[in-house]
């Protein structure tokens, strides 16, 4: 499996506060059968700002604490943007990560207060970045035919593995279970935070039994590919 969207990299932003607990995070992931993780760290204004230089100085230094371990893991890089007009100087500028130095942005916007996500995913794709938008269950304003529509668009959708298992309560999982039979999501990802952790192996089991093992191994496995061509 590879987990696209994580907050397992320690002091820079609300995942971990101590190289210990991120390291357990790891062995979590990869006892799972996770073999690739995508270290995603909050981007937001006057919330979380950790600079990207900083932010790979840690990476570097926490890649080498998770290679001593010997779990077979391989890390990669990317960064979580909560996205507002303030945001699109900072990406002219260079001064925010993409998913593995790719073209894919993972995005986040409010989940209750409107944004025009399509306006964001029209005017970035203009830029020549592919919007990814996290965690799409959780925006109270977009129902599945917005997330249709963005997806027409070209963003591609990830849900997160809690909402899988009904941890958000069964609203919010009859959304994710009707987003995914209207072809919509692109990934299922842990969004893992130390306090905040969930099972991808029991939410592959609920997929795989509930819509077969195609649609389970391209949301956890083979669509996220196009992160490492």
């Amino acid at each position: 499996m590879t987990d696209i969207h994580s907050h397992i990299l320690p002091f820079v932003d609300d995942g971990s506060d101590s190289v210990e607990k991120s390291l357990q995070l790891v062995k979590t992931l990869a006892e799972q059968g996770v073999k690739r993780i995508i270290l995603t760290p909050h981007f937001k204004k006057s919330a979380f700002e950790t600079e990207t230089a900083k932010i790979k100085e840690v990476f570097n230094d926490f890649c080498n604490s998770v290679k001593n371990l010997g779990l077979g893991v391989e890390l990669y890089l990317g960064q979580e943007i909560f996205f507002n007009d303030s945001v699109y100087d900072l990406f002219s500028e260079g001064k925010l990560l993409t998913i593995n130095d790719s073209k894919y942005v993972l995005l986040e916007f409010d989940y209750f207060q409107f944004q025009d996500v399509e306006d964001y995913v029209y005017n970035l794709k203009v830029m020549g970045y592919v919007p990814v938008i996290a965690h799409v269950e959780r925006y109270t304003y977009l129902d599945v035919k917005s997330m249709m529509s963005l997806s027409k668009m070209g963003a591609l959708l990830q849900v997160n593995s809690a909402c899988i298992l009904g941890k958000y309560g069964k609203k919010l999982q009859k959304k994710v279970f009707s987003l995914i039979k209207a072809g919509c999501v692109d990934f299922i990802a842990s969004d893992m935070h130390y306090d905040r952790q969930t099972s991808l192996t029991e939410s592959y089991s609920v997929i795989k039994k509930r819509f077969g093992l195609d649609i389970a191994e391209k949301l956890y496995k083979t669509n996220a590919q196009i992160f490492f061509s």
